[in-house]
């Protein structure tokens, strides 16, 4: 099938700015044809003009009616190819042979999807490059024919095997489209891919990873941006893998709010003091906990405030600095220090709220003040 199959590349838009021209640019040159289906959500710059000019297929849709899944869905549904590759707007593929390497392991019957690498662009920010290179050292650089033994099986798997046996990434992928009709993406708004590889390998198949299928992609955004990334992840990627919740360390919201309150505050001090040495300020900062023991007796909870010295939010907090302190040492005009505290920060907190979250769900303690912080931090993503 993939030397004779026809292509179809699936890509949602919305405002890709002049740097969609890369990316079609990039298509066009492959050794392969292939049709492009742009699935626009309501862009106001050029990118339906761009997307005519390399004789791309257009559909616009309301923006409000944008869902991962389902957005591809209609996408694949206009296209006619045997095979249907995603692609994101910002992603550019490396090499002419890259649509060809991309649909090779299709000749296997029974491989179903393929996916390939990110390799972070030159000009982004300290975590988006570090959330690609840690990656792509977690999926590994070797090929790998993915293949689930049973379900039951897949069960006794931990959290990270679990996530490396069934990865599947839209943002450069390709599955057959006879399948996908029998198994179309779910009306997801995140993980709309992984959820489709949990259930194309439960279903019997294949996929394929193939660290030499490469697109240039990275994101640079605001901490903010990343917490809420960090946050939805956290919340939608261990109930698909089917994981049961455990307590992250916090028995319930006040302790949750007082231990990300003393993060923010330590964070807030090493910028305003402007630390450099971050080791020896972590092994001696201790804050201040009267505030928080006010409140909690003015509302009648005489509980002690949380150990805050030693707790896995902390702990996750200086794991991701250690990492982005190592990597701006290798990249010489990287974001200044303070930068990386705060990025660090939204990361580390986003996962932290979300594994309590899930834990409070799954316990039937989910309250309202939850709730409403859910729906704040699951937007914009």
């Amino acid at each position: 099938m993939a030397d004779t199959a026809t292509i179809s590349i699936i890509i949602p838009t919305k405002n890709a700015g002049a740097e969609f021209r890369d990316t079609l640019v990039a298509i066009r040159k492959q050794t392969r044809d292939s049709e492009i289906v742009v699935v626009d959500s309501g862009s106001s710059d050029d990118t339906l003009d761009l997307a005519h000019q390399f004789g791309a297929q257009t559909i616009s849709i309301p923006p409000e009616s944008f869902n991962h899944g389902e957005t591809r869905n209609l996408g694949i549904r206009h296209g006619t190819g045997q095979v249907c590759v995603m692609l994101v707007q910002d992603a550019v593929p490396i090499g002419e042979t890259w649509l060809e390497t991309l649909i090779a392991p299709f000749s296997d019957e029974n491989v179903v999807g393929v996916t390939g690498r990110h390799v972070p662009r030159p000009d982004s920010d300290l975590l988006g490059r570090w959330q690609v290179e840690y990656q792509n050292e977690f999926l590994g650089e070797n090929i790998r024919v993915q293949r689930m033994e049973s379900w039951d099986a897949f069960l006794t798997l931990s959290f990270e095997e679990r996530l490396r046996l069934v990865s599947f990434d839209n943002v450069c992928s390709a599955l057959r489209r006879d399948f996908w009709e029998t198994c179309p993406f779910r009306p997801l708004p995140f993980a709309e891919d992984l959820d489709w590889g949990v259930r194309a390998l439960s279903a019997g198949h294949r996929l394929v990873y193939d660290p030499a299928i490469r697109v240039i992609h990275s994101h640079t955004r605001p901490a903010a941006y990343h917490m809420r990334r960090s946050y939805i992840s956290g919340r939608v990627v261990p109930k698909l893998l089917h994981l049961s919740s455990t307590n992250p360390g916090v028995r319930n919201d006040e302790e949750l709010f007082a231990l990300l309150g003393f993060l923010c505050g330590e964070v807030r001090t090493m910028v305003k003091e402007q630390v450099t040495d971050w080791r020896s300020f972590s092994e001696s900062c201790e804050p201040e906990s009267g505030l928080w023991t006010t409140l909690s007796l003015a509302v009648g909870r005489r509980a002690p405030p949380p150990s805050y010295k030693w707790n896995p939010l902390r702990a996750s907090y200086y794991h991701i600095l250690q990492c982005l302190e190592t990597m701006r040492d290798r990249q010489p005009g990287g974001l200044p220090l303070a930068s990386v505290f705060v990025s660090a920060l939204g990361e580390a907190a986003g996962s932290f709220v979300a594994a309590y979250y899930n834990w409070c769900d799954a316990e039937g303690v989910l309250t309202e003040e939850m709730k409403r912080l859910d729906k704040t931090l699951a937007q914009g993503v």
